[in-house]
């Protein structure tokens, strides 16, 4: 129906500027990788396969796909096309959504033209949620995603990525430059397993978009949502992320940005972490991080986390 996508390399990141987004994230990690964040003033944006759960980022945009949700797919399409949002042009949609639109626009019974396109399979959309999955595939390749936290006192991240209390959580302020990373952080979705990746809601807008935005929004939808699983209970993590993609001349796994030293607020000390390894951190705050406020986790008689300042 659609013809075929070449979708470029880069996707245009959109950045999140809303008035309540977090002002600060958190990062939980080794004492060792601590080190090193704070010597290089870096962080590393890893991809997907490096994530401890096996299903997080789809290797296929849908994993899930049958008869009856193509068929929905189609249909939500249709309906789309017949109704379309008040900014459809030729150059912000899919070249042939935009003529299916427009025909159903000047049809005189847009009702029973829509009707017999639903009962008919008029459209065929198999060859583009393949191609769209193709595409995917490939962007995927060049994935790199920062996963953050919005709070510094999750035991569950404190006992998994910060060595069960010996390891630290280093606090980044979200300034309000443009051009600061942590502006582009979202929200994790958690979402029913059977919503991996994309509803046929997705679908549908997102095979009606043009190539750019059809690219941005698979990715937006992708890279983000994550099971509510009984097992795992994922949503524990209360997880953010930013999304990017790995540099030309890079090769492997991750890559390593450089992080601007105003950036970095407070680090806060697991409870069992060694005096030794402590100081040596503690030591690393001069210079560019000598405004860097430090803090000791305790865990209370209620079995909170709380932090005294040092």
């Amino acid at each position: 129906m659609f013809g075929k996508m070449n979708w470029g390399n880069e996707v245009v990141r959109k950045i999140n500027i809303n008035k309540n987004h977090p002002k600060r994230f958190f990062k939980y990690m080794s004492a060792s990788t601590a080190e090193i964040v704070l010597k290089t003033r870096t962080l590393r944006w890893s991809h997907p396969s490096k994530f401890d759960d096996t299903r997080d980022v789809a290797r296929v945009c849908d994993e899930n796909m049958d008869k009856g949700k193509q068929k929905k797919i189609q249909d939500m399409t249709i309906d789309l096309a017949a109704n379309p949002p008040a900014n459809l042009t030729a150059t912000n949609t899919n070249e042939g959504f935009y003529t299916l639109s427009q025909l159903l626009q000047s049809s005189c019974n847009k009702t029973s033209v829509v009707s017999e396109m639903k009962e008919g399979h008029h459209i065929n959309i198999s060859g583009d949620i393949a191609d769209l999955n193709e595409h995917w595939a490939i962007m995927r390749n060049d994935f790199r995603i920062l996963c953050l936290s919005v709070e510094n006192n999750n035991r569950r991240l404190w006992n998994d990525y910060a060595e069960a209390y010996e390891g630290v959580v280093i606090e980044f302020a979200c300034r309000e430059e443009p051009d600061s990373p942590w502006r582009g952080a979202v929200p994790v979705e958690y979402v029913k397993e059977e919503d991996l990746f994309l509803t046929a809601e997705d679908w549908a807008e997102a095979l009606s978009l043009n190539i750019n935005a059809s690219a941005r929004y698979v990715m937006e939808k992708c890279s983000i949502r994550k099971a509510k699983d009984n097992k795992h209970k994922w949503f524990e993590q209360n997880e953010w992320r930013i999304p990017s993609f790995c540099r030309p001349h890079e090769t492997g796994m991750v890559s390593d940005y450089g992080v601007n030293p105003k950036d970095f607020t407070a680090i806060y000390f697991g409870h069992k972490m060694s005096d030794q390894t402590q100081k040596n951190i503690l030591s690393l705050l001069d210079g560019e991080l000598s405004h860097v406020s430090a803090f000791q986790c305790k865990i209370n008689r209620s079995q909170n986390v709380i932090f005294k300042k040092l």
